[in-house]
């Protein structure tokens, strides 16, 4: 089976539909954060490090970090990327992939957000960066892996 590479914006990192979810079921080995804000707070950090499975490994990466260090072709496990929002993602964006599957799984509501899902809550300006995206990979929206995919591909109608 090749590796699994999985990066997932959530705006909750880790938490229990992370954890039971994605991880359990896909038996992830390896998970990164990748947050300018994270890799400087060694309480959230620690915090992270609690609550994941002693089994499966968590690194913290800032953005210009993550870029430098992340090579797919030297991951050997399968791995889990979180980022917290949409312009996060953006910024690593160049690394992308068709061996990466791309996971919108949940973002609050905020004011002046659209509601993409009942989970997915983005302003116009992350919709139509995800759509100049989604001309190249396939990026998806869903809680937990074994629900249906959907596709962004029409989300740029949400704007209009």
């Amino acid at each position: 089976m090749d590796k699994r590479i999985i990066f997932r914006v959530d705006d909750r990192l880790i938490h229990g539909q992370v954890i039971e979810g994605w991880i359990k079921y896909y038996k992830i080995n390896d998970v990164i954060i990748v947050s300018d804000n994270i890799v400087k707070d060694e309480l959230k950090k620690t915090i992270y490090k609690s609550i994941i499975p002693n089994s499966v490994s968590l690194n913290f990466y800032s953005v210009s970090d993550f870029k430098k260090k992340f090579d797919i072709k030297k991951i050997k496990n399968d791995l889990l990327v979180l980022f917290e929002d949409v312009n996060t993602f953006m910024q690593v964006s160049d690394l992308l992939s068709d061996e990466i599957y791309i996971n919108i799984g949940c973002v609050a509501n905020r004011k002046h957000k659209i509601e993409v899902s009942d989970t997915v809550y983005l302003t116009k300006e992350e919709i139509l960066a995800l759509c100049t995206l989604r001309d190249k990979y396939m990026i998806f929206t869903k809680k937990l892996p074994w629900e249906t995919n959907v596709d962004i591909k029409n989300f740029h109608k949400l704007v209009k």
